[in-house]
């Protein structure tokens, strides 16, 4: 009897024991709106008709009335589609999905999640629901739409004129796990409601994030082996792997079918597609784009310096010495007996013995002809030493304005004619160039592509083909690269925050500098070794061209004393009989 008499007891008090849905959905936005410094917004969902009446329209409207009373709500009415910058992004979303017996309705709310109305997926869901609404649907439906902060509160609904419904239940689920996290109403606390949102992304137990990107040093890389490496997988790998317990994997074509359950890569890189809802983008702090690469060329302009050395003033003191000498020895043949400029040039005997006058004249002659000839040879050397190239374009505009053309094989650089303006050679011709002649067309056409990969060309010095390039110092297109997550990614929100903790720790700036400094050593070397002949035939052809002139005029003058011997041996009394009487004419 007394047994009887206690459970009838418990039965009685049951009901008090329980929680009613009003409270514990106050007590989650009250305790959301406490850990959040910019406040609370709600957003309610309704996945039914508003014209379908049912027992759970009072409650609905009392829990919207104690929501609105102190906190701002938008009621989500999808009459017309919402862009992703219209409203602000609530962080409570209360959903309404009751009056569907055991089926979810998925179609509806994946239309409603999918034109992101007034929320974002780091927001906190609560899901009303009937009791007999099937569980595995509902779960594998945030799963797919990457919502992981959500508790369904399912609910009988009550008899009409009766009292609020009372919460026995709520629970959700961790999509990497497979496990159920049950809450019992009778255990509800004010304080306590944090726990109905586990942090689902402590860890993801091996999960695979493929991700897609365009290689770019240093962000992505492939070494030996086909790993990909880089800055930004040491990122990923940091993250996904270290501190999320999954796995990551890198692929390099965009063709590559996503893994079964997804529509799409869980990020890309440098490949970021608008769009209308969910961008999920991550803007890197350093700025990307293309360079101009032109060819650098390197042939000395010898030969004009070599045919005319000198200014028209030293040419001018050169021939006013000539003269000069030349008429001192008709002037004052008792102190220049023989020619001065033989004396000086051709060392040509005189007597040890000179006046002081000749003596002056001579020294002065000999120290003018002294000084230019140094000058003469440190020209030579000069451009032995030293490169004489053509001009070259140092900016974009200088580029324009010179006679070079831009030719980019197999790719539409539409997008560039405005920056270049009349330089493009167009598409089908830079082909056809290209098939003609191959890598040796960039020796007489520039080209455009990814800075990283103009400078990693360049610093290599002179490539096989047997020319060298070097690169305009300002971009011809200006880009930011950008990290894009998944439509529907649960790790939008963490990745966005990781990345901006890792580069304001200096982490980010460190290892980006340290890597673009070990690629400069590494093409050094590279180049060393390819540049290991020290000199070409083409660095001292102004010696050759100075040993032929010479060896061409001393031929004249070998051929020219050998035809004066053979005259001498032919007519020799007659030109010495001549010669005399010619000598002796002008002595009288």
């Amino acid at each position: 009897m007394i047994t009887l008499l206690l459970w009838f007891l418990l039965v009685l008090l049951d009901p008090f024991q329980c929680v009613d849905i009003v409270s514990v959905v106050l007590n989650i936005a009250q305790q959301e709106h406490t850990i959040r410094s910019e406040g609370l917004e709600v957003c309610f969902v309704q996945l039914r008709a508003y014209r379908e009446q049912v027992n759970l329209d009072h409650t609905m409207g009392s829990i919207l009335q104690g929501l609105g009373s102190n906190y701002p709500i938008t009621i989500a009415q999808q009459t017309r589609p919402v862009l992703m910058y219209g409203v602000r992004d609530a962080t409570l979303v209360l959903m309404d999905a009751t009056g569907h017996g055991s089926k979810f309705p998925s179609t509806l709310a994946t239309h409603r999640l999918d034109t992101h109305e007034c929320y974002r997926k780091s927001a906190k869901f609560i899901v009303i629901v009937d009791t007999a609404c099937n569980r595995t649907e509902l779960t594998s439906f945030f799963h797919r739409h990457g919502v992981l902060n959500y508790v369904a509160i399912p609910l009988e609904p009550p008899e009409p004129n009766s009292a609020k419904p009372f919460v026995q239940e709520l629970y959700t689920a961790n999509p990497f796990t497979n496990e159920w996290h049950l809450f019992n109403g009778r255990d509800h606390n004010r304080s306590s409601t944090a726990r109905y949102y586990p942090n689902k992304l402590a860890n993801i137990h091996g999960y695979e994030l493929l991700a897609f990107g365009l290689y770019e040093f240093p962000y992505i890389f492939e070494v030996t082996g086909n790993h990909t490496a880089g800055l930004l997988m040491e990122l990923l790998h940091n993250l996904i792997v270290r501190k999320l317990n999954g796995t990551v994997r890198m692929v390099r074509s965009e063709r590559t079918p996503p893994l079964p359950g997804r529509t799409e890569f869980d990020l890309t890189f440098a490949y970021t597609s608008f769009r209308a809802h969910y961008m999920h983008d991550v803007s890197l702090k350093e700025r990307g784009g293309y360079c101009v690469l032109c060819p650098f060329h390197t042939e000395r302009d010898f030969l004009r310096h070599l045919l005319k050395p000198f200014s028209f003033g030293i040419w001018a003191v050169l021939g006013a010495l000539l003269v000069g000498c030349r008429l001192l020895g008709h002037l004052f043949p008792a102190l220049f007996e023989r020619n001065l400029l033989e004396q000086i040039f051709f060392t040509a005997g005189a007597s040890h013995r000179q006046p002081f006058p000749t003596r002056i004249v001579s020294f002065s002659a000999a120290v003018l002809i002294f000084f230019l000839s140094e000058a003469y040879n440190a020209k030579i050397v000069s451009l032995m030493s030293d490169s004489k190239y053509f001009d070259r374009p140092e900016s974009v505009r200088e580029l324009i304005e010179s006679d070079l053309k831009v030719a980019i094989p197999g790719v539409r650089a539409s997008l560039l004619a405005e920056s270049l303006p009349g330089k493009l050679v167009s598409r089908r011709r830079a082909e056809a160039l290209y098939r003609e002649r191959g890598p040796l067309l960039f020796n007489e056409y520039c080209t455009v592509m990814y800075c990283y990969l103009a400078y990693l060309q360049t610093s290599v010095g002179r490539n096989l083909h047997g020319f060298q390039q070097y690169v305009l110092p300002d971009m011809v297109s200006e880009q930011l690269r950008t990290l894009q997550l998944a439509t529907h990614s649960p790790f939008y929100d963490t990745f966005a925050e990781y990345y901006e903790r890792y580069f304001q720790s200096g982490i980010w700036m460190y290892r980006l500098e340290y890597m673009n400094r070990k690629l400069v050593r590494e093409m050094r070397s590279l180049g060393s070794r390819l540049e290991e002949v020290v000199f070409h035939f083409e660095d001292l052809v102004c010696v050759w061209v100075l040993i032929v002139v010479g060896w061409v005029l001393s031929t004249v003058g070998f051929v020219a004393e050998l035809l004066w011997v053979w005259l001498e041996h032919r007519y020799g009394g007659y030109l010495w009989q001549r010669s005399n009487r010619l000598f002796r004419k002008s002595r009288i």
